[in-house]
């Protein structure tokens, strides 16, 4: 198994980290991704990912922290990003639910870490919410052939999730996913489990989000790496493969995207 987007640098996890990063590799983990969302977070995890060989690290800067995007900010991820444990920029993008940053200040935000993400050959961890259409002009604007990256937590329908696909990306997919019980509530069928049925699997990822989005049946409860398997036992139901084929099949294509 492997966790694409981890937050263990967080203080949530300050009274047993270690503890849990054991229970992770005892229990079948491979490797996971600890995502920086600041600059702090983002000197946190490639510290975290320095100190274990199956730990890896992303820097850059979340949209509610888009005004912290500078020239100094930039020049320090781009600093760790030389670090081989350093294996992509983000966690990136654009968040209009919330909007802690001004509109304004996210898209040129993220145009910037989307530029030293490129000028590097390095995939991007993109958190969209709120603003896909905004997310997809943008990349629009700037692709290129180098483009690789991950939307993070994906919950939106197949037609914007094949726009994502035909410009390179993959999807990552977290505990939202065990939430749906009654298709009846969703008049049919949720349009997250739609959208899982379409993905080509090659563009699949798994992420827990810890300490956030706890999957069923940890709900309501801190989330970690482990937790990621009931993701995988999820998306394995509603693909009607095995448990093995989908943690095979996510491990490879994380393996692939991040070069890890």
């Amino acid at each position: 198994m492997i966790d694409t987007h981890a937050h263990l640098d967080f203080n949530e996890f300050d009274d047993d980290r270690e503890e849990i990063i054991k229970r992770f590799f005892d229990s079948g983990g491979e490797k996971f991704v600890n995502v920086g969302c600041t600059m702090q977070s983002s000197k946190r995890s490639f510290e975290l990912a320095k100190n274990h060989e199956n730990i890896f690290a992303s820097a850059g800067i979340h949209p509610h922290d888009a005004d912290t995007v500078n020239e100094t900010s930039l020049k320090k991820i781009e600093e760790l990003a030389q670090h081989y444990k350093v294996i992509a920029i983000g966690e990136i993008g654009l968040d209009f639910f919330k909007s802690t940053s001004s509109r304004e200040v996210q898209i040129t935000a993220l145009k910037a870490q989307l530029e030293l993400a490129e000028n590097h050959k390095m995939p991007v961890i993109i958190h969209c919410r709120d603003a896909y259409n905004e997310l997809l002009d943008i990349l629009r604007e700037y692709k290129t052939s180098n483009w690789k990256g991950v939307i993070h937590c994906y919950t939106a329908s197949w037609s914007i999730a094949s726009e994502f696909i035909n410009l390179g990306f993959t999807l990552g997919f977290t505990g939202i996913v065990t939430y749906y019980k009654d298709k009846n509530e969703f008049d049919g069928e949720p349009e997250i489990y739609k959208t899982i049925k379409k993905m080509p699997l090659e563009r699949i990822l798994v992420e827990t989000d810890c300490p956030y989005l706890s999957p069923v049946p940890e709900r309501g409860k801190r989330n970690e790496p482990l937790f990621v398997k009931y993701v995988i036992e999820k998306i394995a139901e509603i693909r009607n493969l095995s448990f093995d084929e989908i943690e095979k099949l996510t491990s490879e294509n994380a393996e692939k995207l991040f070069n890890i």
